[in-house]
């Protein structure tokens, strides 16, 4: 029973978390437009590279964090996206969201890292593997 209640609150949190990022990754290509994240992004000084690859790594990490798919990857890849976001857009804020501080994209990253290697049974790894996905096996003594 106990362990079941965890995989369901994991799959609860991938659900939010990779919905969030998915959510992000609309904006950029979407919303905005991949050109004007660039330029964005470039007004901050960062390459176009930079702007690039933070909108693909929220689209496939938050995918990959929905579906369960290669999360260990998934996970360091959105919090390396976030501390990056942490560094160049929201350290001069202060902590404060309200103050475009930096406390949003901190637990995004804490977020990402945890169930990037939580392992859980409801994943689409764990559907045809039968194991969990961010999990090792365990030597048997």
């Amino acid at each position: 029973m106990q362990h079941s209640l965890r995989d369901v609150t994991i799959l609860v949190a991938r659900l939010v978390v990779g919905a969030t990022f998915l959510a992000h990754a609309y904006q950029k290509w979407v919303l905005y437009g991949i050109d004007n994240v660039v330029a964005s992004f470039g007004k901050m000084g960062l390459p176009a590279v930079a702007a690039w690859f933070t909108a693909l790594v929220e689209l496939f990490g938050g995918l990959g964090l929905i579906l369960g798919v290669l999360m260990p990857v998934a996970g360091t890849l959105l919090a390396a996206v976030m501390v990056g976001a942490l560094f160049t857009a929201h350290l001069s804020g202060g902590f404060f969201l309200s103050d475009g501080g930096f406390e949003y994209v901190l637990v995004l990253a804490a977020a990402s890292l945890a169930l990037g290697f939580s392992g859980s049974r409801f994943t689409l790894t764990g559907l045809f593997t039968g194991k969990s996905a961010g999990s090792r096996e365990k030597a048997v003594a």
